[in-house]
Order: C-alpha cells, then structure tokens, then sequence
C-alpha cells in the first residue's frame, strides 16, 4: 500500500483509535484468550502516569492512526546519577500499512522520530520486551540491543512453608504504607540501577491501576516497616502461576523475605495455583537467594521467549553496563 503518513506527536483525543488499533493487531498476535484493552488502562498508564508519556502516532491522509509507538517514563536511581528510563509499549503498525523486514517502513518511520523525542527530553535509555516481529524490525532498523533473555524462577506452590517466621507480621495492604520512600532508600542503597520505588511511584503503578490484579503486602517488625510485596494472584504469564510482581525487601533480612515468600505461598494455594513465580536479573542476590528456597529456574524460551532490549541513549548506560548493573522485576515491565 502507498500512502502519505503524518508522523506526529499524540493529540488529545487519538487515544481511541489508538486502542482500537492495538486490540485489532494484538487480537491476532496473542491469540484465543485475548481481552481487548479498555480505554480507562489506557489512561492510567499513559494520562495518569506521574512521569508523563512519550507517544507518536503515524496518520494517513484521511485521518486514519495507522501506527503507534508509545513509553511509559520512569524515575531511575543508579550510580551514574538520577535517570529516566522509558518503557516501550503498545507499539504496533496496522497489517495493511506494514513493510515487512527488508526494508523500513511505518514502524520504522515512526520509532526513529519517537527516539529523537527521547533524545530531546534527556531520557537514559528506552526498553521493552518485544513480540518476536518487533524485536526483528528493531534490531534490524532501530537499534535494539539485547540486554538478556529473561528467567524465570519457579516452585510448586505446594512446596515451602505458609507460616512465617516468628517476628515478623504480613498484611495486605490497599495503600502504600507512610513508611515505603525510607524502605527503598534502604534496599536501593549500594544497587547499581533499579527503577524508584517509591510512595510515588508505587502508589501510581499498584494501588490505582484499573482492575486491581494486584495484593500488595507490608511486612513488620515491631510495628516497623521492613519489607513490601506486590503478588498478581492469577497471572498467565506461566500456566496457572501465582507471581511476585515487584520486591522491596533490603537484603540481608532473611526473615522478612521468608514471611512474604511464606505468604505468597499461600495466596497461591489459596487461589489454586500451582506454581510461584517471580523474576530478578539473574545476577541479583534475590536470583541466588530464591534459588536456595527452592525456586528453580526455568528459562523463558521454554514458554514464550522474553528478550529484555534496549536503545543505546546514553552511553553511560551501555548494554554491557546494564546487563551488569540493573536490578529489575516484572514489574519494571508490561508483562504482569
């Protein structure tokens, strides 16, 4: 198809055709047990989002938004220095407005103004996890350099303890505890790069998201807060998984970590899953320490191959670097 396409930031008011566009494209690549996406998600991770969004559309010539590349920008603390990362999300171009790979097209002509965008805000390096037609594109024509192909750790839910270690009280929670900025200041303390997790942030990405898939769970010690937890009970990502999403627990306190991995457990069972899963870059202290609990690790091309990219931005965030120095969850992504 020959069209003229008006490559241009998001206006107020495309975000309909932008969803339409997205659940028609990721009907067809997700498959039988897609939900399309409701507008109201949308503008929680976009319009709602503290940090803002980075969004570009591209336009036909009647008015058509045939092609999409948004990001989804978050605070990040590293040793470089203060930083925005952006996630890349919900990037897609409608089948009849495609190039194919050999040679650029929409999605390619779009992404690179989309970079540029990037570029003038200061941003340190835009990630995703990309469908498999994404990722070959990208790496192609964009840019994309893979950081690493994402684990996972699991273990039966019937496996582990569900009774805490004595000392230490878990309870669910539906706001961020007051105590949540000095929790992260103490567990981020000596990491090389992680997202900021703090009240902000975590009150935006967990506590008013749409649909609450989420448990969130404060862990005490004498009425102090020393660890906090997001679980998605039901999560597909692995068959029949009960999965950690996000994970603010200073190392070194083995007993708060082995009372929220104890209730967890038994979220799991109660929800009647059969497996716990959560996922930490693999050269984290959390990796080795859940393996010792039991977790196993299972690689993700088993299931659905997950490959963590990037942009090179600023090169003080160099792809080596960050394979060496980013802590991460699922929660730092799109996938849970």
């Amino acid at each position: 198809m020959t069209e003229n396409y008006d490559i241009r930031l998001y206006r107020e008011g495309d975000e309909q055709q932008i969803l339409e566009g997205f659940n028609t494209v990721f009907r067809k690549v997700c498959g039988e047990g897609y939900v399309d996406r409701e507008i109201d998600f949308w503008r929680w991770q976009f319009e709602q989002n503290p940090e803002g969004h980075r969004i570009m559309v591209g336009v036909t010539d009647d008015g058509l938004i045939a092609g999409h590349y948004g990001g989804v920008p978050c605070r990040v603390r590293s040793s470089h220095g203060d930083s925005v990362f952006v996630h890349i999300v919900d990037s897609f171009v409608l089948e009849e407005h495609r190039a194919g790979l050999k040679r650029p097209g929409l999605f390619v002509n779009i992404g690179e103004v989309w970079q540029q965008l990037c570029r003038d805000a200061g941003d340190g390096t835009m990630y995703g996890y990309p469908v498999i037609t994404a990722q070959r594109v990208g790496s192609r024509f964009l840019g994309y350099e893979p950081i690493r192909v994402v684990d996972y750790l699991v273990r039966d839910a019937n496996s582990g303890d569900v009774d805490g270690p004595a000392g230490v009280d878990v309870d669910a929670v539906t706001e961020i505890p007051m105590e949540a900025d000095a929790l992260f200041d103490e567990f981020a303390d000596g990491r090389g790069c992680l997202l900021a997790r703090d009240a902000k942030y975590l009150h935006w990405r967990y506590a008013t998201i749409p649909g609450q898939p989420y448990v969130m769970l404060a862990a005490r010690r004498a009425g102090q807060l020393v660890g906090f937890v997001v679980v998605r009970p039901v999560h597909e990502l692995i068959s029949g998984a009960c999965t950690i999403v996000d994970w603010v627990v200073p190392e070194g306190d083995t007993d708060a970590a082995d009372a929220l991995v104890a209730r967890t457990t038994a979220i799991a069972r109660e929800q009647n899953r059969g497996r716990v899963m959560v996922v930490f870059a693999a050269n984290s202290p959390e990796h080795a320490s859940f393996v010792a609990r039991g977790f196993s690790i299972e690689p993700s091309e088993t299931v659905l191959e997950r490959r963590l990219n990037h942009i090179v931005q600023d090169e003080r965030f160099s792809t080596q670097w960050l394979h060496d120095h980013w802590w991460y969850t699922l929660g730092d992504s799109d996938l849970a």
